[in-house]
């Protein structure tokens, strides 16, 4: 086979290629319309609070809120992330340090300074303005 044949070949193949492509994607021309009346097939991703039965009546919850332990009604969650902005990225300050959120002053601390003598002096701005961000969410 020369490189003649070679070509015609490949010629050939690419040029099948692109006519069953064309056949290929035949069907519905329209685009899907989006039925706003339909019902919503999903299950609820929080299940709301049972209804209230009073005196054999069911009287259903007016505001459905979702279902909490026990133990942790009236606590407020507290968010152990502090984020920051460095060159229009967002940051999670003690994922740039390597510890855990909510980690101590102290452990924050010395990753700080490990992290300032490890790198080099062009990233020292970055770690200083994550330390701060922590600092000041403290």
């Amino acid at each position: 086979m020369n490189s003649q044949d070679f070509l015609t070949l490949n010629l050939v193949g690419a040029g099948a290629f692109v006519v069953w492509y064309l056949l290929s994607r035949g069907g519905n021309k329209n685009p899907t319309r989006l039925d706003m009346n339909a019902k919503d097939s999903a299950p609820p991703l929080i299940n709301p609070e049972p209804a209230q039965s009073i005196a054999q009546e069911v009287v259903p919850v007016a505001v459905s809120r979702p279902v909490v332990h026990p133990d942790l009604a009236g606590r407020r969650q507290k968010n152990l992330n502090v984020m920051f902005s460095y060159n229009s990225h967002t940051w999670d300050a003690y994922e740039v340090l390597g510890v855990p959120a909510g980690a101590s002053i102290s452990m924050v601390t010395e990753a700080y300074q490990t992290q300032i003598r490890r790198c080099d002096k062009e990233s020292v701005e970055f770690f200083e303005t994550a330390y701060k961000a922590i600092l000041n969410k403290i």
